[in-house]
């Protein structure tokens, strides 16, 4: 970089999207100060199972597709530099999934998919008997079959957002929090944000918009606020009996996803709560994931329940993210609205971030 260039970077938001943004320009030499309400971490990306399952969460003809396949292709350097920089261990996996069929409806879904992806070269298989119940034996008997697609895999998030505030601390960046921003006034040339009621202002020569469902709070001069509400996810965390398998790899299907871990647990998720701000795990929540990861895999009626986690996450009115210089503001960068792929999209978010301000800086 030119370092002619270089420029104080306000971040508001310190989940994933917002720490992979500081960590990616605060590489690039700029100085960052990353602002959260909470600590990093704590919003919707503590509720996230991790998965890295773009031909799951899109399909054919989707715009979506293409920025979540893209993004999965950057993912092996992006946690190779991550643990190099950071110095920090981050458990990653492309073991695959299991998208499973419980109806003939899946059945047809599902094997339409299987033909997409053969005629694109991409590396799957549909799996009946003897043949799933190899791939993973914990899936339950009554499945007509499974899609397994092997490109897919997971990421701790409870690593990854540590370690990406660990590597933008180590290129210069600064963290405050609890700090919430209120507003953010932009000029031609450069942005104020403002801190909780007028008590404080940060000068920066950029804003990257980073926080999650809250990001239609905080207040743009002369612009509309972003269009992002939360809706609720809530997530099981089981324990794994201890005389019984793990799964091998994720499983999809009856209702629920299932994410195995190297610690013998599972993440189980999620549900999609239209419950404004109300951060609360419910009885309805939990019995209906309870429920369906029974039947998807039966032995998880002897697991453990460690804990609940809840997240709101941001969605757009589009299911597409809003990344880039606000219409109006171009000194205010968005990166928000991604419901729940923020997990999967954080390295073409960071990417496109990166690419905005060093527009922006000549």
């Amino acid at each position: 970089m030119d370092y002619a260039y270089r420029m104080n970077v306000v971040v508001i938001g310190a989940g994933v999207i917002g720490a992979a943004c500081a960590d990616a320009l605060a590489a690039d030499g700029h100085a960052v100060r990353i602002l959260d309400m909470r600590s990093p971490g704590r919003g919707a990306s503590q509720a996230s199972a991790g998965m890295l399952v773009p031909f799951i969460e899109a399909s054919d003809g989707d715009p979506l597709l293409d920025l979540l396949t893209k993004s999965l292709a950057m993912y092996d350097d992006f946690i190779a530099s991550l643990r190099e920089r950071s110095g920090r261990a981050i458990e990653y996996a492309r073991t695959g999934s299991l998208h499973v069929a419980m109806t003939d409806a899946d059945v047809a879904r599902l094997t339409a998919l299987a033909a997409w992806l053969n005629d694109r070269r991409l590396a799957c298989r549909w799996l009946e008997g003897e043949a799933l119940r190899q791939a993973d034996p914990v899936v339950t008997p009554k499945a007509l079959g499974a899609l397994q697609i092997d490109t897919h895999g997971f990421v701790s998030v409870q690593d990854l957002v540590p370690a990406l505030m660990q590597a933008a601390r180590f290129s210069g960046a600064i963290c405050e929090t609890p700090v919430e921003a209120a507003r953010v006034d932009a000029r031609a040339d450069s942005a104020r944000v403002i801190i909780g009621n007028n008590a404080r202002a940060i000068d920066a020569d950029a804003v990257v918009l980073a926080a999650g469902a809250w990001s239609g709070r905080v207040h743009v001069n002369g612009v509309p606020d972003l269009p992002v509400k939360p809706i609720r996810g809530q997530l099981l965390h089981l324990r794994w009996p201890d005389a019984v398998a793990m799964p091998k790899q994720i499983a999809w299907g009856g209702g629920c996803y299932t994410v195995p871990w190297a610690n013998r647990t599972l993440l189980v998720g999620a549900t999609a709560e239209d419950a404004g701000f109300d951060e609360r795990s419910t009885v309805a929540g939990v019995s209906t994931l309870m429920a369906a990861v029974v039947s998807l895999l039966p032995d998880a009626s002897r697991a453990a329940l460690a804990e609940v986690r809840v997240g709101l996450r941001p969605a757009a009115p589009t299911h597409m993210p809003i990344i880039g210089p606000v219409a109006g503001q171009p000194r205010v960068i968005a990166a928000t609205g991604h419901l729940r792929n923020g997990i999967m999209l954080a390295p073409m978010t960071a990417t496109l971030v990166r690419q905005a301000i060093r527009a922006m800086g000549q």
